[in-house]
């Protein structure tokens, strides 16, 4: 599988290293807000984060 959500199926990424110690979750701040959000959302409306990746992956490329 070759996604846009599928790291481990896409070449051309190198390989896998663990996090430093100190490096942030997150590279920006917003996308720790996203991240919240995206749980909220999911949570509020009674719907899991499966389903909702399901249905980012089924978007035209365009939209994404």
């Amino acid at each position: 599988m070759e996604g846009i959500a599928d790291m481990g199926g896409t070449s051309g990424w190198g390989p896998a290293r663990p996090p430093r110690a100190d490096e942030p979750v997150f590279a920006e701040p917003w996308q720790g807000r996203a991240a919240a959000l995206t749980i909220l959302a999911t949570r509020v409306s009674g719907r899991n984060v499966d389903a909702f990746r399901h249905a980012q992956e089924r978007l035209d490329r365009a939209a994404r």
